[in-house]
C-alpha cells in the first residue's frame, strides 16, 4: 500500500496526470480535425447523442463509485489487509449485477433508435444500430474493471492510471487517424476505440495484482454487516445524486436534438470537445487531490482542513476561472481558424457555456469535501429539484431560444439549488464554520473575473487581430493580464503561496521524469 507522504502523491498524481491529459488533448485535438475532414458532420451529432443516452442508462451506477471510495479511504489509512480486499470482492458483486442492467436497459433502446435519430445520412442509418451497439459494449465492459481502479484512487496512486492512459491514447488515437485516413469507416473508428480501451483495463487489472497481492491471500473475509449498511445507506443517497446529476448534465444534446436536429448537436460537440478537453487538463489536477485530501479529513485537526478547503478552492477560481475567460474570448476565433466561421455559435451560447463550465468548477472542492467527509445524503434531493428545473425549463426556453435556451436553463437550475446548498452543508457539518465566508468569497471572485473580462474585451476592441496570428496574441495577453490581475490583488495571501510551492513541486517532478 502506499507509503509516500501525502504531497508526493499528491506531486506525482497531478503531474503525471497532466501529462496524460495533453496527450489526449493534443490527439484528441488531431482526431477530431481528420474526422471532421472525412465524416459528414451527422457522425459527430450521433456520437455525442449516443454518448449522452448511454450516460443516461449508466444511472444503475447510481453513484456506488463515490460510496466504494469513501469505504476505503479507512481502511487503507490504517493499513487493514483483510478488510480491503473483502471490500474489493463485495464491489465486485455489485457491479457485475450493474453491468447486466446497463446491458439490459441498453438492449430495450435498439428498437426506438429511428425514432431518436431523425432523418439521418443514408450510410449512417444503414449502420446505426451497429453503432449502437458499439458504444453500448464499450459501457458495459467498463464495469467488469471499475471495483479495481477505483483502489488506486482512494490509495493516492491515480499516477498509475495514468501512466496507462498515456499509452493507451497515444495508440488508440493513431490507429484511429489512420482508419479515418484510409477507410473513413466510423465502425472501424470505435472498434479501434472499443479495443484500445478494453485492452488498457486488462493491464489495469493486472496491475492490481501486482500493488495489492494481498487481495488474493485473503478471500474468506466478509464485509462486517455494519460496514455493509453504512454502505448501502452511503448508497441511496448518492444514488439521488447520481439520477439528478446525469439528467443535469446529459440532457442537453437528447433536447437539442429534439429542437434541432443532429447537425445542431455536431456544432455544439466540437465546443463540448474543446470545454471537455480543458476541463479534463484542469481535473487532472484536482482529482489527484483527492486521496490526499481524503486522508487529512481521516487524520487531520479541524483547522488543517479549514487551511487544505480554502487553499483548494482558491485554486478552483483561479484556474476554473481563467479557463472560463479564455472560452468567452478566444473560443470562437479558434474554431474559425481550425474548421472555419460556419461552424461557429453565437456570443451568447458561448458565454452560457462558459457560465455553466465556471459555476461546476467552482463546485469541485466543495464535492470532494462533501464526499471524503461522507455527507452524502445532505443534498441529495436538491439535485433532483435541479434535474426537474433544468428539464421543464429547457422544453420551455429551448422552444424560444434554441441552444441558449437550453444552456442557460442548466445554469439557473444549478443557481437555485446545489450552488448554495453544497456549500452551506460543507461550511456547517464539515468545517464549522460560517457559510458566509465562503459566499463573500464566491462573489468577489465573480467580481474579479468581472473587471478581468470586461477590460481584455476592450482591449480586443481596440486591437483587431484575426488568424492564427492573431489568436496566439490574444491569448498571450489574456493570460498575462489574467495572471498578473489576480497576482496583484493575492500575492500575499497563504493560498497562493501554498499553491507556488505544490507547482514548483509538480514542475521538478515532471522535469525528472522526462530525463528518466
Amino acid at each position: 500500500m502506499n507509503s509516500n507522504s501525502r504531497i508526493s502523491n499528491s506531486v506525482k498524481n497531478i503531474s503525471l496526470g497532466l501529462l496524460t491529459q495533453v496527450v489526449q488533448m493534443v490527439l484528441g485535438f488531431v482526431s477530431r480535425t481528420i474526422f471532421i475532414h472525412y465524416l459528414v458532420i451527422e457522425y459527430l451529432g450521433v456520437n455525442g447523442l449516443f454518448t449522452s443516452i448511454l450516460t443516461l442508462l449508466s444511472l444503475a451506477e447510481l453513484g456506488i463509485t463515490s460510496a466504494i471510495l469513501y469505504a476505503l479511504y479507512q481502511p487503507l489509512a490504517d493499513k487493514n489487509e483483510a478488510q480491503i480486499a473483502a471490500l474489493i470482492r463485495f464491489f465486485k458483486k455489485i457491479y457485475l449485477i450493474i453491468a447486466g442492467v446497463v446491458a439490459g436497459l441498453g438492449l430495450l433502446v435498439l428498437p426506438f433508435l429511428t425514432q431518436i435519430v431523425d432523418n439521418p445520412p443514408q450510410q449512417l442509418a444503414d449502420d446505426l444500430h451497429l453503432i449502437y451497439l458499439l458504444f453500448l459494449f464499450n459501457t458495459v465492459a467498463s464495469y467488469f474493471f471499475y471495483y479495481k481502479i477505483s483502489l488506486f484512487h482512494a490509495d493516492q496512486k491515480s499516477y498509475v492510471i495514468a501512466k496507462r492512459n498515456i499509452v493507451v491514447f497515444i495508440i488508440q488515437n493513431s490507429l484511429q487517424i489512420l482508419s479515418l485516413v484510409l477507410f473513413q469507416n466510423f465502425l472501424l473508428y470505435l472498434s479501434i476505440q472499443l479495443i484500445c480501451q478494453l485492452g488498457g483495463n486488462l493491464y489495469l487489472s493486472q496491475l492490481v495484482k501486482k500493488h495489492y497481492p494481498f487481495l488474493e491471500q485473503f478471500k474468506k473475509e466478509e464485509v462486517d454487516e455494519l460496514v455493509k449498511a453504512k454502505i448501502f445507506s452511503d448508497l441511496k443517497s448518492t444514488a439521488i445524486v447520481k439520477v439528478g446529476g446525469l439528467v443535469v448534465n446529459n440532457t442537453s444534446n437528447i433536447i437539442l436534438n429534439y429542437f434541432s436536429g443532429l447537425k445542431a448537436v455536431g456544432l455544439l460537440s466540437n465546443y463540448t470537445l474543446l470545454i471537455g478537453l480543458a476541463s479534463g487538463l484542469i481535473m487532472q489536477v484536482f482529482s489527484g487531490l483527492t486521496g490526499s485530501i481524503a486522508n487529512v479529513n481521516v487524520r487531520e485537526p479541524i483547522e488543517k482542513k479549514r487551511e487544505v478547503f480554502f487553499i483548494v478552492n482558491f485554486a478552483n477560481f483561479w484556474i476554473f476561472g481563467m479557463a472560463a475567460t479564455m472560452i468567452i474570448l478566444l473560443i470562437n476565433d479558434f474554431i474559425t481558424v481550425w474548421i472555419g466561421n460556419e461552424f461557429t455559435l453565437s456570443i451568447p451560447v458561448v458565454c452560457a457555456l462558459a457560465l455553466n463550465f465556471y459555476m461546476v468548477g467552482m463546485q469541485n472542492a466543495v464535492w470532494t469535501f462533501k464526499s471524503t467527509f461522507g455527507l452524502f445524503k445532505e443534498g441529495r434531493w436538491f439535485i433532483l429539484g435541479t434535474a426537474i428545473i433544468n428539464v421543464i425549463l429547457s422544453f420551455i426556453l429551448g422552444s424560444h431560444y434554441g441552444l441558449f435556451g437550453i444552456l442557460i436553463s442548466m445554469a439557473i437550475a444549478r443557481a437555485v439549488t446545489n450552488a448554495w446548498y453544497d456549500p452551506f452543508v460543507v461550511f456547517t457539518k464539515a468545517l464549522e464554520l460560517n457559510p458566509k465566508l465562503y459566499f463573500i468569497k464566491y462573489i468577489s471572485y465573480i467580481a474579479i473575473l468581472l473587471f478581468i473580462l470586461g477590460l481584455l474585451f476592450v482591449l480586443f476592441h481596440f486591437i483587431p487581430l484575426s488568424g492564427w496570428l492573431g489568436l496566439i496574441i490574444k491569448l498571450f495577453l489574456s493570460l498575462v493580464i489574467f495572471n498578473g490581475i489576480l497576482y496583484i490583488f493575492y500575492r500575499k495571501s497563504l493560498e497562493l503561496n501554498y499553491i507556488s510551492n505544490v507547482v514548483t513541486g509538480m514542475i521538478f517532478n515532471l522535469k525528472s521524469k522526462i530525463k528518466k
